[in-house]
């Protein structure tokens, strides 16, 4: 599928939640389960070329971003049959023995949590804008004892100045 077919299901609103800041809401594109469907397919065709193409280390794990990284990540974890972690944004909502780190958005500082643990991720969220969140998921999932390999979003905000991340990055579609 082209990404003008993807991107004609995303909503676009201005100054949400904030001013200054438009919000891509791809929840249209979650509602219909043939187009969902055909994104989760092309997603796991790119990370799956990216592992065979040595982009991407193999991994043990997708890590998820709370909480539209959880839809469509859970479900290319299923497909690559890898696990599951899950980097919560609420506080001390995991048991057990858990890492914490607070992190830069667009419009303001957010908190990131996750469950300590090792292994190889992949670090999977829905939108890449300044990169704050990606950093924040880094820097919680190596201080809990994993590394992480790579990152794939569904959109990337390509006009938003971002640092680079040190690991390779993937996305279906782009807006410029």
């Amino acid at each position: 599928m082209n990404d003008a077919m993807y991107k004609k299901y995303i909503e676009e609103y201005k100054d949400f939640p904030i001013e200054d800041v438009t919000y891509y809401d791809l929840n249209p594109l979650y509602h219909n389960a043939i187009i969902r469907s055909k994104l989760v397919g092309e997603i796991y065709d790119q990370i799956k070329g990216g592992i065979d193409a040595g982009i991407y280390e193999d991994f043990d794990y997708i890590g998820v971003i709370e909480s539209r990284g959880y839809i469509i990540g859970s479900m290319l974890a299923h497909d690559l049959n890898k696990g599951l972690v899950l980097l919560r944004s609420k506080p001390n909502r995991l048991p057990g023995r858990t890492s914490k780190v607070k992190h830069s958005l667009e419009y303001g500082i957010a908190r990131m949590e996750v469950q300590n643990g090792s292994g190889k991720v992949l670090i999977f969220d829905d939108v890449y804008a300044t990169g704050g969140t990606f950093a924040g998921a880094m820097e919680v999932l190596k201080t809990a004892g994993y590394v992480t390999i790579g990152g794939y979003h569904i959109v990337e905000l390509d006009y938003i100045e971002s640092d680079e991340p040190v690991v390779p990055m993937g996305s279906l579609l782009q807006y410029g």
